[in-house]
């Protein structure tokens, strides 16, 4: 049995140690240990000014790449989309700025911007009626539906910007477009040609701008997130299902490429992970940056040429631009002078080296 005198011994012993650790704390170690947080603040205090002057250096450096990008593109991108109509399709948060420059990338190339479709809120939001998607499904030739589903409103949709009518429906697909509109559920703006004439013949390759919905946000299983990425893959698909050349492209991937998902947008990093999707789509998942921008105008031009890629930063890109597509109606003195690429994405293994 433990006495009292084994208590008051280790209690004894405690204020000992107590009075010896004040006393080496007031003193000799006191300036050791003090000397020695005072090296290590004023060390981390340099290596933080050292990072902050090479990130400045790298911004000064990314941005000046990025004009010169800029300043290169319209020369780069020129004559690859002549004689191309071009519908731009603008998802519910797409950037009006990027639009505005991409758009006038896509001029620099020779295309025809002949439509914009701007799609509203309420569309991906539920707010259909299904006795309309199944009136207009009736007269257009809609993708083949997975067994047992009704038609959707992105497929009916999909149906509409490629001109699908169905047999013995003449204009079905123009008439649909105008129905939509009238529901509030798109907003079409055709543009005029010369002689104020409307072409309204279907456009030869769409692009999707696609905004307002992260991968990270998708991360959080939110329902009503969920059911708009199911509408935009199904009017994806719809596209794909009609063979229509699409080029999906999105912002995010350069500017916010440390936040949670790496900045990509949710329909981009969902198309990119659909196998069958990957092979018939083509994305591009940075927008706000000249070189993506540039990389989406070269995508429409292999996506005539039936060649799908994938540019950009984030995950899942197979290079952050494609390689120049063959001019298209090209003429004068210099064209053709280099042979043009066969593939948007060139296998580096196969370079031989001149001897």
């Amino acid at each position: 049995m433990i006495d009292f005198r084994y208590h008051l011994v280790s209690l004894v012993a405690v204020f000992i140690a107590l009075a010896i650790g004040i006393v080496l704390g007031a003193g000799p170690l006191r300036e050791g240990i003090s000397e020695t947080l005072d090296d290590e603040v004023a060390q981390l205090r340099t290596e933080r000014a050292e990072l902050r002057g090479q990130l400045e250096v790298q911004s000064r450096h990314a941005t000046a790449k990025d004009e010169a990008v800029d300043l290169l593109s319209p020369r780069g991108v020129a004559g690859t989309l002549n004689g191309t109509r071009i519908a731009t399709v603008l998802l519910p948060g797409a950037d009006r700025n990027h639009v505005a420059l991409l758009e006038d990338r896509v001029a620099d190339a020779g295309g025809a911007l002949v439509l914009r479709v701007e799609v509203d809120d309420s569309l991906e939001e539920g707010q259909v009626d299904q006795a309309v998607v199944d009136d207009l499904a009736g007269r257009l030739a809609l993708p083949e539906p997975r067994e047992g589903d009704q038609p959707t409103i992105g497929a009916v949709l999909a149906a509409s910007l490629v001109g699908a009518d169905r047999e013995g429906e003449v204009g079905a697909w123009l008439a649909a477009g105008e129905r939509l509109q009238d529901e509030g559920l798109v907003d079409l703006a055709w543009q005029d040609v010369q002689a104020q004439v409307t072409d309204r013949r279907p456009p030869d390759v769409l692009l999707l701008v696609g905004g307002g919905l992260s991968a990270a946000a998708l991360a959080e299983e939110d329902p009503e997130l969920e059911r708009v990425l199911e509408v935009r893959q199904d009017l994806v698909a719809g596209i794909a299902g009609l063979e229509h050349p699409l080029v999906i492209a999105s912002a995010g991937a350069e500017v916010d490429a440390l936040a949670e998902g790496g900045g990509q947008d949710g329909l981009v990093r969902a198309v990119r992970d659909d196998g069958r999707l990957s092979d018939e789509v083509s994305t591009v998942d940075d927008l706000e940056a000249a070189s993506g921008r540039a990389a989406a105008v070269l995508a429409l031009a292999w996506e005539l040429q039936g060649e799908a890629g994938h540019y950009g930063l984030g995950d899942g890109s197979e290079a952050p631009v494609p390689a120049p597509p063959p001019l298209r109606l090209a003429s004068g003195p210099g064209a053709g002078a280099e042979p043009a690429a066969t593939e948007p994405v060139p296998d580096d293994s196969a370079a031989t080296t001149a001897p």
